[in-house]
């Protein structure tokens, strides 16, 4: 089997490389589907929780897995860790790569993983800790046909959407249009609250009176309700986001202007002491 998967095997073993809240979530639902996981992250620390699933190095972790999950920080933490595992995953071993990198990254994994005959998956997710814990994720699929069929088993674990969007890097791409909106409309409900306050309205009525509008979202009640209760607990953390909108900012043919005003805004609440915080926590940037 190692020498080299059929495209109609079925993966049965996953490693997951990066235990952050987002991947240690996801390894979690792996096991409890019954895969055989093997994990590993930078901190080790942050594997006890897996037991002997948790292996010393990356390249221990992915020797003989049928697909390898990477769920880390960006594109340098991606080649880091690639620099590793490429040369100890097996000829025809799937590469998940589910760290939102942009899309030029992606296209030099794909690129990377083409070279030393693994077969890759440009596969960012959708979502933040709740939805991880509970296998509730959208997964965006960018890759061959038979590589989504064979990783059916950890798409079914983690997520319930698929959102297929041709080939690396186009999932990869399609993740930095939706965090470049989630930075948005954050930032968005922050501004608000803060302008409400400032004319002497109880913040909280605001939430009431959007509340089943045509701009009202479940997202914007969550977050207001937790920048109401000053409840900063990360879900996806400001730093997270800092570098998607970089990222976005990036976009060739992409007037600037928004994106950058949005990496002030969440630059300074990093700067601030809340970069470990929920995204939310740029409400510190309308309190100056």
């Amino acid at each position: 089997m190692h020498a080299g998967m059929r495209s109609s095997m079925t993966v049965q073993s996953v490693a997951v490389l990066g235990l952050g809240t987002m991947g240690a979530a996801m390894a979690a639902r792996l096991v409890d589907a019954g895969l055989d996981v093997r994990v590993w992250n930078r901190s080790p620390e942050k594997s006890e929780p897996f037991g002997d699933r948790a292996a010393a190095s990356a390249a221990e972790a992915v020797e003989g897995a049928d697909a390898v999950l990477t769920m880390l920080f960006d594109a340098d933490s991606v080649r880091s860790v690639a620099d590793d595992v490429l040369p100890a995953m097996h000829q025809g071993a799937i590469w998940i790569q589910s760290s939102t990198t942009g899309p030029a990254a992606a296209e030099e994994f794909a690129a990377r993983a083409a070279e030393a005959g693994v077969r890759f998956l440009d596969a960012p997710v959708l979502g933040t800790k709740a939805p991880a814990e509970q296998g509730k994720l959208t997964a965006l699929l960018a890759g061959d046909d038979a590589d989504v069929d064979a990783v059916r088993p950890v798409l079914d674990a983690i997520s319930v959407k698929q959102v297929r969007v041709g080939a690396p890097p186009q999932a990869s791409a399609l993740k930095i249009a939706a965090n470049a909106w989630i930075a948005t409309v954050t930032a968005g409900i922050g501004q608000s609250l803060t302008i409400a306050e400032r004319l002497g309205v109880d913040p909280a009525v605001l939430l009431t009176a959007l509340e089943g509008s045509a701009v009202d979202t479940p997202y914007l009640q969550m977050k207001g309700k937790a920048v109401l209760a000053r409840d900063f607990t990360p879900s996806f953390e400001v730093t997270g986001l800092l570098k998607d909108v970089r990222l976005a900012a990036e976009t060739p043919g992409v007037d600037p202007t928004l994106l950058d005003a949005l990496a002030t805004l969440y630059s300074s609440t990093a700067d601030a002491g809340h970069g470990d915080e929920d995204v939310s926590a740029v409400w510190h940037a309308f309190q100056r």
